[in-house]
């Protein structure tokens, strides 16, 4: 397992240029390229784009250049017809916040899809300077026509505080069977992110097993102010001990807002949630309108050998800014 790319001398080490490997995920063979990469004498492969897949936050990808990394890219290869429903993408070394900052990692990347009949569909990420450690960009992929490539492009770049070495922890797509069925479901995030957004009116079944004693929050907010903390809720109760049928209204809403906020980027923002309590998720951009419905998060937390939902905020609506 690599422990980043901080820990060696690794500006003087060799590089090479558009590497390529060969990885199974979830059955489906994908081919990994990268514009270069990393090389260390002694650990060959250390820094191979193949991490990129593995979804161990141990590793990662590491370019080889001689530069600050920008322009450089890694790719994804998949075979024709291939069902991709989302990516996920997690910039830097996130094994630690001192490694997450000692090297460079993406401030804004461009992902390049080309999809069947020559069509294709871009997007801009952006990771704010204080973007957690460990954080991701959930790309909710929408389109029906499949997937050929994904290349994700280096455009600018937040300098390391020690080395200028310029890291990548993830670039993992999810894979869709059926329009209920995703490759890879239970001990991986991303999968589980999917149900979610295809699924939103069937939450309770991504809540954890009622045999457990710590409820499931559920908050609501009729509005929310343009800027700083939310006000109280104006109503909040366990989830666990309600009926589907008892709390509609509120997953209609949060039907309501997930649409809201796919139409608007079908970008979305994982971040780690405090005390090591799982993920956030939620819209990376507010609402482009104080009534637009895209105010929504949600907490996963790894339970029982699958992720689950364990908190729930809906922020109906946001007040107009002063």
């Amino acid at each position: 397992m690599a422990l980043g790319c901080v820990l060696l001398g690794l500006e003087a080490s060799a590089q090479t240029a558009n590497p390529t490997a060969q990885v199974t995920l979830h059955e489906v063979p994908i081919t990994v390229t990268a514009s270069s990469v990393l090389e260390e004498a002694k650990n060959a492969g250390r820094y191979s784009p193949a991490h990129l897949l593995d979804e161990d936050p141990g590793t990662i990808w590491a370019e080889g250049v001689k530069s600050n990394g920008v322009g450089e890219w890694v790719e994804l290869g998949f075979p024709p017809g291939t069902p991709v429903e989302a990516f996920l993408v997690t910039p830097g070394n996130p094994k630690s916040s001192k490694l997450y900052q000692a090297n460079a990692r993406p401030r804004k990347a461009r992902l390049e899809l080309k999809l069947e009949e020559n069509r294709q569909l871009n997007y801009e990420l952006e990771f704010p300077r204080n973007f957690p450690a460990g954080g991701s960009i959930y790309v909710a992929y929408a389109r029906k026509l499949a997937v050929q490539s994904a290349r994700l492009t280096v455009l600018s770049v937040w300098p390391g505080k020690k080395y200028r070495d310029l890291c990548i922890a993830s670039f993992i797509p999810v894979f869709r069977d059926t329009e209920r069925s995703f490759r890879g479901q239970g001990k991986e995030l991303a999968p589980t992110l999917a149900v979610f957004m295809s699924q939103t009116l069937l939450i309770h079944e991504l809540l954890p097993s009622e045999d457990g004693d710590e409820p499931v929050w559920l908050r609501t907010y009729k509005k929310v102010p343009h800027g700083g903390p939310l006000r109280s809720p104006v109503q909040e109760f366990d989830l666990r001990k309600k009926y589907l049928s008892e709390w509609m209204d509120e997953a209609y809403a949060l039907s309501e807002d997930r649409a809201g906020a796919w139409v608007q980027s079908e970008l979305f923002r994982l971040t780690p949630a405090p005390r090591g309590m799982g993920y956030v998720l939620d819209p990376l951009f507010p609402p482009k309108q104080p009534d637009a419905f895209a105010n929504f998060r949600i907490r996963w937390r790894f339970v029982d050998e699958q992720w689950r939902v364990v908190e729930l905020d809906l922020k109906y609506r946001e007040e107009t800014p002063p």
